[in-house]
């Protein structure tokens, strides 16, 4: 049996309090994008995995367990960190890679740590005390019509939608969902005193306020589903049956009035199948289809971790983004990046977990008998888990939540402590430490720290000093060497040496003295980008640009065409080409090419207007 000594539970504590700190300080600071400051965050669940480490060897009687979605979880690690070898730009998929591996220590960290009630308990108040904060703030944000996030300005593609810290109000909804059912299941189920119940409904309820002001369709799908589930879950017992009758009422009456005060709740279902709204629901499936043709070409393994955006150019079709960044689905991303043997792995890896959840589904739900029905805590979390991760699973449908480091520590960690509950169900999955595999899984996790460690600490330091060129007043000496600075702490980034040519380039086209030097010295730090990313057409573009400039006709033109090779629906490289068939005399295909830029983009597409009546036949 595990130890049950004050020592060991104090290690305990302490790996919960990491992961709980790591959460917080994730989502408060803008969900844990920025690399710098979320490296505080990674730090922390860094030192629960070396708490963990520690209390192995302190704790002789600590054990692993390892059912199989455990072995699904190493296995998709493993080759994820395959794949990034062989990726077009290995940059993106360290990144990609080093978020997989944050997970993967968040989840097995608290699955072997947090299996006292007592610790994983007050866990989840902590999520629900998060959760709620949050909601808050993005209720305020409602209320005072703010387009402020923190301290910064929200972009305008997100006006009058509300996101609290984070800056994409879609991602506070799925984190909002994947929790609000905690609060649910506790206040229904919870052991807790009347007002540790009511205060648990009372988040709930809020958070159900902060997803309808995110006006994130996808969350309020999301929602939707997370309450079906914990209904189904609810209704098999009679006495549940008129306090969820009475909720849905509530519910149900809520969001009527809701729908009936915001104009902007109303106006984003209206836009839901309008192709001509900027927040129409069919972007998605703009994005979708080229990811789908993706695939196709790329099929077993997939275009590589990270991979999906640098490709993305090639595939765009003309009513489509011109970077999206994400597929907006998260399974297809996975296909389209890791191929069918990455989504078999995933896939087994769920549907162990799902059996595991049916297993021990009976073991953890407590009966009743003529006095009324037994509360529990572990039923509780079991339902709300289950429920909050289900409702998570039907966003993901529709947005990349999982890339975001607040919604994928926080799932892993609650993942984690379910999947700790097969301890209840069978005794099959326990492994003892003896020696030789406690060496072999310190040599593990050290080994894993010592390749995350100094990855976060470059990012975090490569952001600094991009950050500081994003925030110098002028484009001078200062500006070049921060970017300089930052290509030398990550010199896998192509996209430091393209701002820094770019950049240079346009200098040199103010023709004052030494422009030719700043256009040579341009073309070396675009010509670096372009062989770290191969196909990104701007650089091209960029490059022939440069060419141009400096009287190189051919290499100009050579440029031009493998970039319009490589974003055949890119306006940039259409208009850039065009250029250059003018100044070439090759008036015929430059119209042709200023017709398809006009086709693409009709509305502020000053540039091939301009190329348009230059092109105008003239009159005899």
């Amino acid at each position: 049996m595990r130890s049950s000594s004050a020592f060991d539970k104090l290690w305990e504590r302490l790996v919960g309090g990491l992961l709980l700190f790591s959460v917080a300080w994730l989502t408060f600071w803008f969900a844990g994008v920025n690399p710098r400051e979320s490296g505080i965050g990674f730090a922390a669940i860094g030192m629960a995995w070396i708490v963990w480490t520690l209390r192995m060897w302190v704790e002789p009687t600590h054990r692993f367990l390892m059912p199989p979605v455990t072995w699904a979880v190493a296995i998709f690690f493993g080759y994820a960190a395959w794949k990034c070898h062989s990726a077009s730009v290995p940059y993106w998929a360290l990144q990609e890679v080093f978020l997989i591996g944050v997970y993967a220590v968040a989840f097995f960290t608290s699955l072997h740590n947090l299996h006292r009630q007592e610790t994983s308990g007050w866990v989840v108040n902590g999520f629900l005390l998060i959760g709620l904060l949050s909601s808050a703030y993005a209720i305020v944000q409602f209320t005072q019509n703010s387009q402020r996030v923190l301290w910064e300005t929200q972009p305008l593609v997100y006006y009058k939608r509300y996101g609290a810290t984070f800056v994409n109000p879609n991602h506070l909804a799925a984190f909002l969902l994947m929790l609000m059912p905690l609060g649910l299941s506790h206040a229904f189920l919870g052991r807790g005193s009347v007002v540790q119940r009511i205060l648990a409904g009372y988040a709930a309820l809020v958070m159900l306020g902060g997803i309808a002001v995110t006006m994130s369709r996808g969350g309020w799908l999301g929602a939707t589903a997370a309450i079906a589930v914990f209904s189904l879950w609810l209704l098999r017992r009679p006495q549940y049956r008129i306090p969820m009758a009475a909720l849905m009422a509530v519910l149900c009456i809520g969001s009527v009035t809701f729908l009936a005060q915001s104009e902007k709740a109303r106006a984003r279902i209206d836009a839901l199948t309008a192709s001509g709204k900027k927040d129409s629901g069919l972007f998605r499936a703009w994005i979708w289809k080229p990811a789908v043709q993706m695939w196709s070409d790329h099929h077993w393994q997939g275009v590589g971790p990270g991979q999906f955006d640098t490709r993305f150019p090639a595939y765009r079709t003309p009513t489509t983004p011109l970077s999206p960044q994400h597929v907006h689905n998260e399974y297809l991303e996975l296909l389209v990046e890791y191929g069918i043997a990455g989504a078999g792995i995933v896939g087994l890896g769920l549907a162990a977990f799902g059996y595991g959840l049916y297993r021990t589904s009976r073991h953890v739900e407590r009966g009743s008998s003529d006095l009324g029905v037994k509360q529990s805590n572990r039923t509780a979390f079991f339902a709300g888990s289950v429920a909050g991760l289900s409702g998570l699973g039907v966003h993901c449908l529709f947005d990349f939540n999982l890339h975001i480091p607040a919604i994928g520590v926080t799932a892993s960690v609650i993942a984690g402590i379910l999947v700790s509950n097969t301890r209840f169900a069978t005794d099959r999955f326990w492994v003892k430490s003896y020696l030789p595999l406690r060496l072999a899984a310190t040599a593990v996790m050290s080994g894993l720290l010592y390749w995350m460690i100094p990855l976060g600490v470059s990012a975090a330091r490569e952001d600094l000093h991009l950050k500081r060129a994003e925030r110098q007043p002028s484009v001078d000496e200062h500006f070049f060497e921060e970017l300089a600075l930052a290509a030398t702490l990550a010199p896998g980034n192509p996209m430091t040496p393209y701002w820094y040519g770019e950049e240079k380039r346009r200098l040199s086209w103010q023709g004052l003295p030494g422009w030719e030097k700043q256009a040579q010295e341009a073309l070396r730090w675009l010509e670096a980008s372009a062989r770290l990313d191969p196909y990104n057409a701007r650089t091209r573009v960029a490059m022939g640009l440069c060419h141009q400039w400096l009287g190189d006709l051919k290499s100009a033109s050579e440029a031009f065409e493998l970039a319009l090779k490589l974003g055949p629906n890119d306006v940039a490289v259409l208009n850039a080409l065009s250029w250059n068939l003018i100044v070439r005399g090759d008036s015929d295909r430059a119209r042709l090419l200023v017709e398809q830029s006009l086709v693409l983009n009709p509305w502020d597409n000053w540039e091939a207007r301009s190329y348009a009546q230059r092109l105008k036949p003239t009159a005899p």
